[in-house]
């Protein structure tokens, strides 16, 4: 537990950023203070979340394989670019329900390395008859504008990323991949093929403001393994509402971990969209928090020693106590 002291060093390092952003000299007054934070894991951590950028950017390098002297075969560098964009899309288009649309999603190379980072547009308001709000009741869930649900795609891209290594110890890869659309399943069952035909080694980072940033990583492995699960169809989902407690949260791995009143084994669980993340994150700050949630579980159909096994995605989550209050984030 932090002492008020190391608080009220925190809250003044966040004060001191957040002036800085709007001075004349922002980069100069940034590089002093980033500097100052080098030897403090408590303030590096401050400046994550206060210079993350509105919307989601993220960051993939290729490394090995073809990869030489910072440059590698270029149709398959062309078809992972276009694949990733064209999941991008198709995540959003079936999340706000439409047929066509734009695809203001952008990608820059980086220096030194075969790098593209991925850039979700500006959010901005927006209120009309095409965005729905993904409850399908406006009473109870906020309108999801394009540029939101672009964000979230690279979310998602990110986490489905982060679980791809073939690991028994971890089965939320079914779950996630299902709340992924058919379409945009497809296109990045297109970027794995390229990974894993490419023996790439892809690492990065995902930053959003609100989200903690972290890394990214798949390996040739797990772009196969990925790939296989991304062609599978075959199952079986079922709505489950219980109370527990919140045992544990992974930024790196989008990933909770909760023990259910009704089951005797602690089980992880993934989430339906970053909103549910970063609400999860915020009642974890009290150790095991009492809740009410709804999951879907998905459970493997016919697929030999996989068939039976579950996967658990977090759809609702709310504190068991009516009048507990959330120290959420603010919108504006």
């Amino acid at each position: 537990m932090p002492s008020s002291d190391e608080k009220s060093l925190e809250d003044l390092f966040r004060a001191a950023l957040r002036e800085a952003l709007d001075d004349p000299d922002r980069d100069l007054l940034l590089g002093a203070l980033l500097a100052s934070a080098d030897a403090s894991p408590t303030l590096q951590l401050v400046a994550e979340e206060e210079l993350a950028p509105d919307a989601a950017e993220l960051e993939l390098h290729l490394n090995e394989g073809d990869v030489q002297e910072h440059a590698t075969n270029a149709k398959s560098f062309g078809v992972f670019v276009s694949a990733m964009a064209d999941a991008s899309k198709e995540y959003v288009k079936s999340v706000l329900r439409l047929g066509a649309m734009s695809a203001p999603l952008r990608v820059a190379p980086g220096p030194g390395s075969v790098r593209a980072t991925f850039i979700a547009p500006t959010p901005h308001e927006r209120s009309d008859a095409r965005h729905t709000p993904l409850s399908g009741d406006s009473n109870q869930d906020r309108v999801w504008t394009e540029s939101d649900v672009y964000s979230d795609s690279l979310w998602a891209i990110a986490t489905v990323f982060s679980n791809a290594e073939p690991d028994p110890d971890n089965v939320a890869l079914d779950g996630i991949i299902q709340t992924i659309p058919f379409r945009a399943r497809t296109q990045l069952r297109k970027v794995a093929e390229q990974v894993a035909a490419r023996d790439w080694q892809v690492t990065g980072e995902f930053r959003k403001q609100g989200l903690q940033t972290h890394g990214v990583s798949l390996s040739s492995r797990g772009a196969k393994h990925l790939a296989e699960q991304l062609a599978v169809q075959d199952v079986h989902r079922t709505q489950w509402n219980t109370s527990g407690a919140i045992t544990g949260h992974r930024w790196d791995k989008g990933l909770m971990f909760f023990a259910a009143d009704d089951r005797t084994r602690t089980f992880a669980a993934s989430f339906e969209s970053s909103d549910l993340e970063q609400r999860v994150a915020q009642l974890a700050t009290v150790e095991d928090r009492r809740v009410e949630a709804r999951f879907t579980i998905y459970t493997a159909v016919g697929r030999g020693a996989d068939e039976g096994r579950r996967s658990y995605v977090l759809e609702a989550i709310y504190p068991v106590a009516a009048d507990t209050e959330l120290d959420l984030p603010s919108d504006t």
